[in-house]
């Protein structure tokens, strides 16, 4: 150590100036310092402060620092903490020595002082009454360039520098000002204050203990100052030293854990929330960045907390008692807003922070990467802007928009019960979806209004994150921006909020998943493996299945898009004469099936049981033709009044792959070009009436569809940029130009249906027209609603073209009566009647209806009542089933309710649970049979709600219910349990034995049954926790 130059000159101080200035201690924390440590400890033993003292903290042990210290500081104390981790921790040990020196000169082991650093700091500290105080800190090889004077912070625990990156120093900061928050590098502190706040926080191992420090010491009532004639040279290199570069995961750490230690309760109700959002905004830019690091450390900063909450707690107590000031004083020093949005603005983060900012920046000031986020930024605010009446004034329940209970408990137990009461009731589960919405509303403090338009507009939002994936792999953030803007601009996602069909939404949503699994799973160039083949094949397998299972356990609609992608791209590649990875295709489209069909377990299960019936999934439609055009099927106008006469203009993009790509591009573009094809083919063959069967909407049919067009876009972009800059100047150079404008052009509709702030969705339902009578009066009910099934408030049975019916209890369903279960119970019973109203068979349909629990018959012909709907929108009833309605005797049409609708009540209805004489239904086996016998005398009784109705059984009388006799039900009065028996051929009678009393009627939902939705619960669990784990911690 020869080479290190060491002064052997100590200064001489006179004994009188010793006596009469404040003792101070230098505190050195070292962690197996370099070469440079000689020089550190030489410029604090040749300080011209009078009292000075040293104390060497080794953190390490690692040996040989006792040697390096006497040689410099033979007077020095040593204090050996190797039991400790990290600077706080090993700073602390200074309490537990018989420390007695007015002020503590905390230092790191790499920092070198100006000979007159502790007198003026220790001076202004006196003058100025401060607790704390910090030296200008610059660079240790340049020490013209400044390093930090003080930072500032915000409420979030977020420190920035007062300086601009690389300044030099020219004195302009050289006044002695309060900062918020000085570096732990070299500060002086009191001796009391410190002993007093309990030192340095020994959680934070490293990085964020000056902000804690500072914040804390203010707590306290101490003053932070500055000093910035002190001058300390600073290496700053710990990432070098460590060889860890944790900085961006334990700075988030430490200072969410500073906020949670320090936040007054009242703060922390408004602060918490908004370091939530800024921690989503933030993993969100990652995740479209691509960078997953930064997610996962955005997470761990959470959930590393959340594991020591009572160590949080036990030093927010202890630091209560030594609070002087409010926190509001405190949050009067801090900086407004977010430092660190501020600071990204100013061009500060990233400089030295390499793992917290610097990837980000530069990614930042990357071209692509900056107009990716100002892309993304765009179109979200073009989402908002154009859902903002959505959004502010709630989603009205129309079509698939249907109400949700009033409560998350009922939307719980209505999942967690496996009867259905729709349509004449049956067996049959609640989709999973509607229960996970239930137990979000309830983590939301009850917030069913926001957690249903989440439910509407969410979908928009997922499925633009999978357009956005689809073309990730090809490492052109042009051709993702492409993608991206294209799926956003199609009408599909507008035209179905228009028309208020989620089911378009779920496909919308789901498509671009699938689409890039299976083109993984088809391992052609570029969406090639890394995993090996089978690896990857499963992979692709199971996310393909997950995509399609986390949205059927909402709609089961949405299967059909994985059948549309598959068929589209073994087409393509047959067509290409390159069939590679058909077979895998194969292979993994059935793998995606049995992983879908697991997360969605309950339904599936009841499908197998039934045979596999095909109505859950054809929405009430019978097959036959319909109205739709080609050319509105091939431009996605599939909504009312859709405006989309411009997206003819994406044929031009699309067209442009196969003009001028080459290798992958070519081959890429034919493979989408079929899967649009497949859609369109099959949305166009639906429509014309050619299959046996009825299909899903055509919003449904041409969603898939969307996807291969955008993603078209994005191959044009790509194929732009590797195949025509080898083309020379010939005339393909014209093609860009012309796809730009044909871009800008096609995106017209899309901005276009933001103008009313609802993309032309109904302000109002049918919820405050109905004329429906209270159940609590005379017992409750059921209402037939027939229509369009676009027009139906649920999906329904069909019965003729382009009509379908759909019986509710008690009015208007809410979501859990949306989808058709399985098994659909005793539904032929109202297809009965509504045959025999068509035909004209009978003239006592409300003797029928009456039978069935039916009080009022709402025929639909539009999607919302008037003025909310236009009358060119209108799907007429069948004039036929209108004439028939008209001559029924005991059918009185409710005249001037709306023009969209027409209302009857039923002058013979019997209520849905009705208490009879005991031979209320002798002689009749059936139910024409009340068509000339009915069913009199009848009163409603027991009320509640979901599966369990309570009150009083007068003595005499039997309970008749009408729904689908099941033996789940049973009835319980005064304790002891019900006979039953079979009445009408489909409903059941509760014949009680021990007279009236107390009554319970409930339906207990087998054991199996409900764990079978534990194990989908599992399932669900096990795949979102294994893909959050793959996409924050990258593939293994």
């Amino acid at each position: 150590m020869a080479d290190i130059p060491v002064s052997d000159v100590r200064p001489d101080i006179p004994s009188e100036q010793r006596a009469a200035t404040p003792s101070v201690t230098a505190v050195v924390v070292a962690h197996d310092p370099g070469a440079w440590f000689e020089e550190v400890l030489d410029s604090i033993v040749t300080q011209d402060y009078p009292r000075l003292d040293v104390v060497v903290v080794d953190g390490t042990a690692e040996g040989g620092l006792d040697e390096r210290v006497r040689a410099v500081a033979p007077d020095a104390t040593l204090i050996d903490a190797s039991d400790t981790v990290g600077f706080a921790a090993a700073a602390n040990t200074v309490l537990e020595t018989d420390v007695e020196s007015a002020f503590l000169l905390v230092c790191h082991d790499d920092v070198a002082l100006s000979s007159d650093a502790v007198s003026v700091l220790v001076t202004e500290a006196l003058r100025s009454n401060a607790g704390v105080a910090g030296p200008k800190l610059v660079e240790w090889e340049h020490p013209e360039v400044l390093q930090h004077v003080g930072f500032v912070v915000d409420q979030f625990a977020a420190a920035a520098d007062v300086i601009e990156p690389d300044e030099r120093d020219q004195e302009q900061y050289d006044r002695v000002c309060d900062v918020f928050a000085v570096p732990t590098a070299c500060v002086l502190v009191r001796t009391g204050l410190f002993a007093a706040i309990g030192g340095f926080d020994p959680g934070i191992t490293r990085r964020g203990e000056d902000v804690d420090f500072c914040w804390r010491a203010q707590l306290a009532g101490a003053r932070v100052l500055v000093v910035p004639d002190a001058r300390v040279r600073h290496r700053s290199n710990l990432i070098g030293r460590t060889g860890v570069d944790d900085i961006r995961r334990t700075r988030a750490r430490h200072q969410l854990r500073t906020v949670l230690v320090t936040g007054g309760r009242v703060r922390l109700l408004g602060t918490l929330p908004l370091l939530m959002l800024l921690s989503l905004a933030e993993i969100i830019i990652a995740t479209f960045t691509a960078r997953f690091g930064q997610v996962r450390d955005i997470v761990s900063a959470w959930t590393w907390n959340l594991s020591r909450l009572d160590e949080i707690r036990r030093r927010r107590a202890g630091l209560r008692p030594k609070i002087t000031i409010s926190p509001g004083e405190i949050r009067a020093g801090q900086e407004s807003g977010s430092v660190r949005i501020n600071a990204f603005v100013r061009g500060q983060i990233g400089r030295r922070d390499q793992a917290f900012g610097e990837e980000f920046i530069t990614a930042m000031r990357t071209g692509t990467t900056q107009f990716s986020v100002l892309t993304w930024a765009l179109v979200l605010g073009l989402i908002v802007f154009g859902s903002r009446s959505l959004i502010g004034g709630g989603v009205p329940a129309v079509g698939d928009f249907v109400a949700f209970p009033e409560s998350s408990g009922e939307l719980v137990d209505t999942w967690w019960s496996s009867w259905r009461h729709r349509d004449l009731g049956s067996v049959g589960s609640t989709p999973t979806g509607l229960g996970l919405l239930g137990i979000l509303a309830a983590v939301l403090g009850g917030s069913l209004g926001f957690v249903r338009t989440l439910w509407v507009l969410g979908p928009v939002l997922i499925g633009l994150i999978g357009a956005w994936r689809v073309l990730s792999v090809t490492g052109s953030r042009r051709a993702q921006i492409a993608t991206l803007v294209a799926y956003a601009a199609l009408p599909v996602p507008w035209a179905a909020i228009a028309g208020a069909s989620w089911s378009t939404l779920g496909v919308y949503a789901t498509a671009p998943w699938v689409l890039r699994a299976l083109l993984e799973a088809q391992a052609s160039a570029p969406f090639r493996s890394t995993e090996g083949p089978v690896r990857g094949l499963v992979s692709a397998s199971v996310a393909a299945g997950v995509a399609v299972g986390l949205a059927g356990i909402f709609d089961p609609v949405v299967a059909v898009v994985t059948v549309f992608v598959a068929t589209g791209l073994v087409a393509g590649a047959l067509v290409t004469i390159n069939p590679t990875g058909v077979a895998r295709l194969v292979a993994a489209t059935v793998g995606a099936a049995l992983v879908g069909a697991l997360l969605t377990l309950p339904l599936s299960i009841e499908l197998l049981s039934s045979g596999l019936p095909w109505h859950p999934f054809a929405d009430g439609r019978t097959g036959d033709a319909s109205t739709e055009p080609l050319t509105d099927l091939l431009r996605f106008a599939i909504g009312p009044d859709s405006a989309a006469l411009f997206t003819w203009a994406f044929a031009i993009p699309m067209t442009v792959p196969l003009l001028v790509g080459r290798a992958w591009r070519f081959e890429l573009a034919v493979r989408l070009w079929f899967v649009a094809i497949v859609a369109w083919a099959l949305a166009l063959i639906a429509v014309h009436g050619v299959l046996p069967f009825g299909v899903p909407e055509p919003g449904v049919l041409v969603a898939p569809a969307a996807i291969a067009v955008a993603a078209l876009c994005g191959v044009c972009v790509s194929a732009l940029e590797h195949d025509l800059r080898r083309d020379g100047s010939g005339w393909r150079q014209v093609v860009l130009p012309v796809v730009i404008g044909a871009a800008v052009v096609a995106a017209l509709p899309g901005i276009g249906g933001i103008t009313d702030g609802r993309w032309g969705l109904g302000r109002g339902g049918y919820e405050n027209v109905l004329p429906l009578a209270d159940p609590a009066l005379d017992g409750s009910y059921r209402v037939l609603w027939v229509g369009h099934p676009d027009h139906l408030p649920a999906q329904g049975s069909p019965f003729v073209a382009d009509m379908a019916w759909v019986a509710t209890i008690d009015g208007l369903p809410d979501i859990t009566e949306r989808t058709i279960p399985a098994d659909r119970g005793a539904h032929e019973q109202v297809e009965l009647v509504l045959e025999a109203i068509l035909e004209g068979d009978t003239l006592r349909a409300g003797r029928l209806l009456g039978g069935l629990g039916v009080r009022y018959v709402v025929a639909v012909e539009r999607l919302a009542p008037a003025p909310f709907s236009d009358i060119d929108n209108a799907r007429p009833l069948p004039a036929a089933l209108v004439e028939t309605l008209d001559t029924q005797l005991d059918l009185r049409r409710l005249a001037g309710v709306n023009s969209a609708l027409r209302i009857y009540e039923n002058t013979e209805w019997i209520p849905v649970r009705a208490a009879a004489v005991s031979t209320f239904d002798e002689g009749r086996t059936s139910l024409f049979d009340l068509q000339v016998a009915p069913i009199t005398g009848t009163i409603g009784i027991l009320v509640g709600e979901g599966t369990r109705y309570a009150g009083i059984i007068p003595d005499g009388v039997e309970l008749f219910v009408a729904q689908t006799a099941d033996g789940g039900w049973r009835l319980e009065v005064a304790g002891v349990e019900a006979a039953k028996r079979r009445s009408l051929d489909w409903a059941t009678t509760f014949v009680p034995s021990a007279g009236g009393g107390e009554a319970v009627l409930a339906y207990t939902t087998p054991r199996w049954k409900q764990l079978v939705v534990i194990v989908q619960l599992l399932a669900l669990i096990g795949t979102v926790s294994m893909a959050v784990r793959r996409l924050i911690g990258g593939r293994r």
